[in-house]
């Protein structure tokens, strides 16, 4: 069913005169009666019955049109909603693909501003794998997606959101560290640490830096959280590797101290993905700057 014949039905009912119906909707009057025919013949009625120079509706006409006017009143507020956005009213639920180890450096931050803006929009954080993450968010299971750099296709729109240096995180009581003489790199590479991937094997991005640079480090520990790993570290003589401010984060939270990687590694390069599809979107656009806030700590 063509709803365009709806729009038809209520002009002509409200007018009560084809003439001025199609005058109404700016279309010629054999257009509005051939919809008429087409309505006519759905419902099995001739829904309108001319009366001098009036159309009047029959008893099923009057039947539906209170539905009718629903309906394209619906779809109007549905149109218009899609052009705007309200983050105070908004009830949204978002979907955001998040890895376990970045939630404490976004969330907090992100949920405070959400909390005093959209109080009412429910947010979702889930781990996506990386080969899925296009086909999640080009389905729309996902709004919004943070990762390191990653190769995409041209459907998938990202931004650096954030550029984080390795620091490395140590007990407060660390034995080779007590004199507060920093961290050397024979210190470094002599004693061990914890790794945190969601991989159950293979280097992760430092083993792979350092292993270009002719050095190896010994990962005595592998675990999934940044938390997990920071709390071994604290009450262990191992070390932990960590984009800083995941390091200075849990500097406070935990008895770790923050110390320069004593050799020169890449940085981290974090990226804020998202389809094509919603590029223009008032919602998703208000909530990737959401995130770009949360990121640079405007909003704590």
């Amino acid at each position: 069913m063509d709803l365009n014949l709806f729009t038809v039905f209520d002009a002509i009912y409200a007018q009560g005169n084809i003439t001025k119906a199609a005058k109404a909707l700016n279309l010629s009057q054999p257009a509005v009666s051939h919809a008429l025919a087409k309505l006519r013949a759905h419902f099995d009625d001739p829904l309108f019955i001319r009366q001098g120079n009036q159309m009047r509706p029959t008893a099923v006409a009057k039947n539906v049109i209170i539905e009718i006017r629903q309906a394209l009143h619906q779809l109007q507020v549905s149109l218009l909603q899609s052009r705007q956005f309200d983050p105070q009213t908004s009830q949204k639920h978002c979907n955001l693909a998040l890895h376990a180890s970045l939630e404490a450096l976004y969330l907090p931050s992100l949920m405070s501003g959400l909390s005093r803006q959209a109080p009412k929009i429910n947010l979702t954080s889930t781990r996506v794998m990386r080969r899925e993450m296009e086909h999640q968010l080009a389905s729309g299971d996902i709004d919004l997606a943070i990762d390191v750099l990653l190769p995409v296709g041209d459907n998938i729109r990202h931004r650096q959101i954030q550029y984080d240096q390795l620091m490395v995180v140590a007990s407060e009581h660390h034995s080779a560290l007590a004199q507060d003489k920093g961290l050397d790199l024979a210190t470094y590479l002599k004693h061990s640490h914890v790794l945190v991937s969601s991989r159950a094997s293979g280097p992760g991005i430092e083993d792979f830096e350092l292993g270009r640079l002719g050095l190896q480090r010994r990962v005595g520990l592998r675990c999934q959280q940044l938390f997990s790993a920071c709390q071994v570290v604290a009450s262990s003589e191992m070390l932990l590797t960590l984009p800083e401010t995941a390091a200075m984060i849990f500097s406070r939270m935990l008895g770790v101290k923050v110390y320069p990687l004593p050799v020169e590694l890449p940085g981290i390069d974090v990226h804020l993905y998202w389809h094509i599809n919603v590029d223009k979107d008032p919602a998703n656009l208000w909530l990737r700057e959401q995130l770009f806030i949360a990121a640079s700590g405007d909003c704590v």
